[in-house]
């Protein structure tokens, strides 16, 4: 609920306990039916960043990047097909 919050997340969503918790309830019951990318559904270029981090593997930022652009890349073609 801090900020930042993710794009596709309205700005006018307020912590109210009950009502609040409700909603995230609902939201995670249905979350598995947004596209990849959004709500629940991560997509793989999402957790690189996470790895690095973690892992310190010494990749160029340059290599993290070119890495991203291909499951963007991959994701798309995927969307294409269905």
């Amino acid at each position: 609920m801090k900020a930042p919050r993710g794009p596709d997340v309205t700005p006018s969503l307020t912590w109210l306990p009950a009502l609040t918790m409700l909603q995230l309830v609902f939201d995670m019951a249905i979350a598995t039916t947004s596209p990849i990318g959004y709500g629940h559904v991560y997509a793989p270029q999402h957790y690189i960043d996470a790895w690095v981090a973690v892992t310190d593997p010494g990749i160029p930022s340059g290599q993290v990047q070119e890495l991203k652009r291909f499951f963007e890349a991959k994701e798309e073609a995927n969307a294409a097909h269905d």
